[in-house]
């Protein structure tokens, strides 16, 4: 397709002056991701022992031999996480190179569809890959692209670790785009299973229970017990499935009470052990510690504060039932990325949740009117944000850089500004019919 016979959309990003030039960028922006992306994919074949992906595949194996699954130490996954990572072994046995690379391009794909379904929320029209006309939405729309590209250094994190997030994170938009249109039995399952592969997920059945959506969280605990008690009861026998739940139970309680403080893991827990512990600080190449707290008061401090924030939040959400409406998807944004922040680990691929909050501050700060209230410090957080996302990338850094920065938390503070940003840009409430 050449520039000239390109049909862009009117809102094209960058919007530069010339025609041509816009044409000309939007095939070079094209071009790139295509290209990015099947560089990734094919990359990741050739360091596949090196990818996370390697052990849910590891996993399978335990699975289909009948061992322990929680016998190694990587293994941190909900007991259903057995089912998809026993499907990766089978397909591993046929072709191991095949399977990885499906697994891959449904990341690639999962991204796109994450960026289709929170572009209707806020736009209110689904975009198509390539410029079909000047008035529908398309990849290079400035409401698509830019975060995009805003989150492109984390979303690469996933892809080039083999990591499952990507696919959780549409699971979860996915979910929340049946329920808004009324289909509240396949949205229950797919909001469930992302739960049930990551426990994370699963915060997000309180926001239901807290805008009274009471059909939507009741299919959802229903897919939950089906997923995670009938069907292991069924494949494993009872006995041996409550066995995998405790054996589980046992790991995520150990998680939460006793986190990695190591740099990669940039959790709002693990941030607080390196801010105010010792031992948080020994385990990185920067100690900067302003307390010696044993890790039992830091869990105290982080349960006040996320305590404290997830009832703020309620209170906010509580005020307009139901999840319907702009300023559900903009409430259904906030909380994706705030998941994550509480979870016990959360490796920087894991906030590729924050792709929801981004959307959503990307379509308030584009609304601010010149002049407007608080206009210079909102951009001041957007752009802080990115730095702290983008910059402590090792390509950009560099490898001590990166490690220096994420033992400063930086991953945990950019989320943190986002999150405030998106808040501050959450839309109005919409008054009853």
């Amino acid at each position: 397709m050449s520039a000239a016979r390109l049909v862009l959309p009117r809102d094209a990003w960058p919007p530069l002056r010339s025609e041509q030039a816009r044409r000309a960028v939007a095939l070079f922006v094209y071009g790139l991701v295509l290209l990015w992306a099947a560089a990734e994919v094919l990359r990741s074949l050739a360091r596949a022992d090196r990818l996370d992906y390697t052990g849910y595949v590891a996993l399978g194996r335990i699975v289909l031999d009948r061992g322990d699954p929680y016998g190694p130490a990587f293994s941190t996954w909900p007991p259903f996480f057995q089912f998809p990572a026993a499907l990766l072994a089978l397909g591993s046995r046929v072709s191991a190179g095949a399977t990885l690379a499906i697994w891959q391009v449904l990341s690639v794909l999962s991204v796109w569809g994450a960026l289709r379904i929170l572009t209707r929320w806020f736009e209110g029209q689904v975009p198509t890959f390539l410029p079909k006309a000047v008035d529908r939405p398309a990849f290079v729309s400035a409401a698509v692209l830019v975060p995009f590209l805003y989150m492109a250094r984390l979303l690469q994190d996933n892809l080039q670790h083999g990591q499952i997030n990507a696919m959780l994170l549409f699971l979860s938009l996915f979910a929340f785009d049946l329920f808004r249109s009324g289909r509240a039995r396949t949205g229950g399952f797919s909001l469930a299973l992302a739960a049930s592969v990551k426990a994370v997920p699963a915060a997000l059945v309180g926001y239901l229970v807290v805008k009274r959506a009471w059909r939507e969280a009741a299919w959802t605990v229903a897919w939950l017990v089906i997923l995670n008690v009938l069907l292991p009861a069924v494949a494993f026998g009872p006995e041996r499935a409550l066995a995998h739940w405790h054996s589980w139970r046992a790991v995520a309680a150990a998680q939460t009470s006793e986190p990695i403080a190591h740099y990669p893991n940039q959790s709002l827990l693990s941030a607080l052990r390196r801010l105010l512990s010792r031992e948080g600080g020994a385990v990185n190449p920067v100690s900067y510690a302003v307390a010696a707290w044993s890790p039992g008061t830091v869990q105290t401090v982080f349960l006040a504060i996320a305590g404290l924030g997830a009832a703020l939040l309620a209170a906010v959400f509580v005020r307009q039932r139901g999840i319907a409406g702009l300023r559900a998807a903009g409430e259904i944004a906030l909380c994706l990325g705030a998941m994550t922040l509480v979870s016990p680990l959360a490796w920087t691929a894991h906030y590729v949740t924050l792709l929801a909050p981004c959307a959503l501050a990307w379509w308030g700060l584009r609304r601010l009117e010149p002049g407007a209230p608080g206009r210079r410090w909102k951009w001041g957080l957007w752009w802080g944000a990115f730095a702290l996302l983008t910059l402590s990338a090792q390509g950009i850094a560099g490898g001590a850089g990166n490690r220096v920065l994420l033992s400063c938390s930086a991953i945990t503070a950019g989320a943190l500004l986002v999150l405030a940003l998106a808040a501050s840009l959450l839309p109005p409430a919409e008054r009853p019919a």
